[in-house]
C-alpha cells in the first residue's frame, strides 16, 4: 500500500505514470482495531476487496460518500461503535468523509460497499 506521495514521486520520475485522479484511504475502527486500505478510482483497484463494486456506486454520487443513499434493511439495536474515515480525491477534487455508526450494520446500510472491508 503506497502512500499517494510516493505515487506522485514516481510519477515525477517515470514517464508515463500518472497518479490516479479518483483514490481515497478509507479506515474502520472496530473494538479498538484499526483497518485501513486504499481505493483507486478509474482504473479500479487498491488493496479494497470489492473495488469496482465501490467505485461504481461513488460514481453515482460524485465520490461523496455522505451523497449515498441508506438501504433499507433493518439492523438490530446492538450498541458496538463503528468509526470511519475516508480521506482522497474524486476527479482531481479534495473529498473527506468521517462518521460513526452504532454497529457495522447501520454503516453498511449507509455506506454500502466503501467500508466494508
Amino acid at each position: 500500500m503506497a502512500p499517494l506521495p510516493v505515487l506522485a514521486a514516481i510519477a515525477a520520475l517515470v514517464p508515463g505514470f500518472t497518479v490516479p485522479e479518483s483514490n481515497f484511504m478509507l479506515s474502520s475502527t472496530r473494538d479498538g482495531t484499526l483497518q485501513i486500505v486504499n481505493l483507486v478510482c478509474e482504473p479500479n483497484g487498491g488493496l479494497h476487496p470489492r473495488a469496482d463494486e465501490t467505485c461504481s456506486i461513488l460514481s453515482e454520487v460524485d465520490g461523496d460518500v455522505a451523497g449515498l443513499v441508506p438501504g433499507d434493511g433493518a439492523c438490530t439495536l446492538e450498541y458496538a461503535p463503528v468509526r470511519v474515515k475516508a480521506i482522497g480525491k474524486w476527479r482531481g477534487e479534495k473529498r473527506t468523509f468521517e462518521a460513526e455508526f452504532p454497529n457495522a450494520c447501520v454503516m453498511r446500510s449507509h455506506t454500502g460497499p466503501v467500508f466494508d472491508f
